[in-house]
């Protein structure tokens, strides 16, 4: 069975080293007890980032777990560097979104995604602005343990 855990916070802020070992050390109690094998980070900010790291250090602990890119549509960076992406990344899938879904929806569409297939929610999200705050109003509607460092 597969247990999920995805990621959603602001993309323009620049997260200390508390914030780093909070993440870190739940991402650790999610593997160690509760069986989470998946790990689902978008691409599109500091958040994201921040936790694609996170989980790339918690696989050398735990090497069994693995690391998604899930996004909404392939890009030219990421087709032009596929090699790498698949250096740093398990598999990089595209979500599973209406295709009449416009530009400006694509990525909230994404992280509405990842929540519906996702068991937990781990964010940094301060304030009810911007796509984060709505993944994680989403994340509530659907009932998902949401773990927010923004709070």
């Amino acid at each position: 069975m597969k247990n999920i855990c995805c990621f959603a916070g602001h993309g323009k802020i620049i997260y200390g080293d508390d914030i780093k070992k909070r993440v870190f050390d739940k991402c650790r109690e999610l593997v160690e007890e509760f069986s989470v094998n998946e790990f689902w980070v978008g691409n599109y900010g500091n958040f994201d980032k921040l936790a694609a790291d996170i989980i790339r250090k918690l696989k050398n602990q735990s090497p069994n777990i693995e690391l998604n890119l899930i996004i909404p549509y392939l890009t030219k960076t990421i087709d032009t560097h596929k090699e790498q992406y698949y250096k740093d990344y398990d598999n990089i899938l595209i979500a599973q979104i209406p295709t009449n879904t416009t530009k400006q929806y694509q990525i909230l569409k994404c992280n509405q995604y990842m929540v519906d297939k996702s068991n937990y929610l781990i964010a940094f999200v301060s304030g009810s602005f911007g796509g984060a705050a709505k993944t994680i109003e989403y994340a509530k509607r659907k009932k998902i343990k949401i773990f927010n460092f923004g709070e």
